[in-house]
Order: C-alpha cells, then sequence, then structure tokens
C-alpha cells in the first residue's frame, strides 16, 4: 500500500469531503493500485491579479485542508469492452489515464 498526496482544486476536493464525489480521474504517472491510499490535499490553483503597482502577482498555495480516501477499484481503458458500449475501437478513457473508486477514511 502506497500514500499517494495529490493536489485537489476546491471544485473537486469539497465534493469528496461531503461524500458525494466517490471516484477520481487521474493520469497513472504513479502507479495506482487498489488498497493505496491518496492524500488529497487542496490547492487553490495560479490566481493573477493587479499588485496595484503596475505589475501583477500570481498566488497559487495550498489551502491547509486534507482528506484521506482509499482506492477501492481502478478501470483502465483496456479493462471494459468499449466496441460493445458503442465506441468503434477506442476507449473514452485515455491509455495514460484511469478511473479509481475511492472512499473517505478521514
Amino acid at each position: 500500500m502506497t500514500v499517494h498526496e495529490l493536489k485537489t482544486w476546491p471544485k473537486y476536493f469539497e465534493p469528496v469531503c461531503s461524500g458525494l464525489k466517490r471516484f477520481e480521474l487521474r493520469r497513472n504517472d504513479r502507479n495506482y493500485q487498489v488498497g493505496d491510499q491518496l492524500l488529497l490535499k487542496e490547492w487553490k490553483p495560479t490566481i493573477t491579479y493587479d499588485d496595484g503597482k503596475g505589475g501583477q502577482t500570481v498566488c497559487s498555495h495550498y489551502t491547509g485542508r486534507e482528506a484521506l480516501v482509499e482506492v477501492d477499484y481502478i478501470m483502465k481503458s483496456q479493462d471494459a469492452d468499449f466496441v460493445a458500449l458503442g465506441y468503434e475501437n477506442k476507449s473514452p478513457i485515455a491509455e495514460e489515464y484511469v478511473i479509481m473508486s475511492i472512499r473517505l477514511i478521514h
């Protein structure tokens, strides 16, 4: 079991915390496995604003909020018969991505 620390934008983080969002779509650059845990760290993406001096300031940061989830199931593009679902020889999931079913731990 591996714990992966991942940045998560607020619009995706909040539904995980409320139990509404029980999946993650991620690039499989970490070789995710069933039983792994994801430490989702809320991340405010880059915001550019006028600094009042004729320049711009860029601000992006962690909010300090975290959620720990466990991966219960992983679906890869090669796992399903998408041709039978009407996708002709092409999966709707890119090969480098996975959809993970997750369960909130804390």
